[in-house]
């Protein structure tokens, strides 16, 4: 009876597990472009900012331990942000044009075949998108901590306590975001796979 009871429960696991990653690529894809462009505004942000902040530090000079600690830390910070910059245009921008679509076409008026099409364009863009916004976030993570710690030590170069109270209240604020980000989801919702509403309208067997 167990073993039967197992094998009865194992397709609607299996059905379930395939819906969710279903709407896992839906909501994925739906995302995806504004990601893209969230990741466009925060690097061009770091990268205006690390200049402005580099070239006062630069003025200054090698003072103490913590104007050199500024100074290479806003340096540091600008490759992982150029990088991720054009990584973020150049994957928005061959979504826009659709670029394999358009080389794809190019090719076969030219005269040549495709020996392996691809089965699933959907698929492939959503793969590119993933490798990006993976790439994307990687490069934009060490670069928003290289410029608070660059931050960090230009402020500590004033004071100590400045340096200090920056980062207390760095963390409070991260907190409170947190907070509120958690507080916004309202009711919780529940919802019914198609797995459970099969299970729910197949005959009881005597």
């Amino acid at each position: 009876m167990a073993d039967t009871r197992k094998r009865r429960g194992r397709p609607a696991v299996d059905i379930n597990w395939r819906q969710t990653q279903v709407g896992i690529g839906l909501f994925f894809d739906l995302v995806a472009p504004w990601l893209l462009d969230l990741g466009s505004w925060i690097f061009g942000a770091l990268i205006a900012f690390n200049l402005v902040i580099l070239g006062v530090v630069l003025t200054i000079g090698p003072v103490d331990t913590a104007e050199k600690l500024a100074t290479a830390a806003f340096a540091l910070a600008l490759p992982p942000n150029v990088s991720g910059f054009v990584l973020v245009r150049l994957v928005t921008d061959m979504r826009k044009i659709r670029a394999p679509d358009q080389a794809a076409e190019a090719f076969k008026q030219a005269g040549f075949e495709l020996e392996n099409p691809q089965l699933n364009r959907q698929e492939d863009e959503r793969r590119m998108s993933g490798v990006a916004l993976t790439y994307t976030y990687g490069l934009m993570s060490v670069s928003l901590l290289l410029t608070l710690a660059g931050l960090t030590a230009a402020l500590w170069h004033s004071a100590w306590w400045i340096g200090v109270g920056f980062v207390v209240m760095l963390v409070l604020s991260i907190g409170l975001l947190l907070l509120a980000a958690s507080q916004m989801g309202g009711r919780s919702q529940r919802w019914r796979s198609p797995a459970s509403e099969h299970e729910t309208n197949k005959p009881q067997e005597g």
